[in-house]
């Protein structure tokens, strides 16, 4: 069973809070399937090879407060690469990654 930490566990992407306080846990694995809040989807070829893209081009990997000092903010939590980092402000070289990661939440 697919799990969210492990050696075969490619990134771990968290997103919670906002005025609804929402959480949601996306896993990706290096065989191309998703841990989606506990399901389990299916990523294409082309969709990890895309993922995998964006995902290269990150290099912020430590955490900050700076924008948690904003009523019902969202944190984001990135865990790549031996890294975990958490943010209240989504860092610009994040943003492709995660946006391929949340297109992940819809289905």
């Amino acid at each position: 069973m697919l799990a969210h930490i492990g050696p075969d566990v490619l990134v771990t992407y968290e997103r919670s809070g906002g005025f609804a306080g929402i959480h949601q846990k996306v896993t990706v694995d290096r065989s191309g399937t998703a841990l989606v809040n506990d399901e389990k989807v299916a990523v294409g070829a082309e969709e990890m090879r895309g993922l995998e893209d964006a995902l290269s081009r990150v290099v912020t990997t430590g955490s900050s407060s700076a924008g948690c000092q904003v009523a019902d903010h969202f944190t984001y939590t990135l865990t790549y690469r031996g890294h975990r980092a958490t943010r209240c402000w989504l860092p610009s070289d994040w943003r492709d990654a995660v946006e391929r990661l949340e297109a992940l939440t819809g289905r």
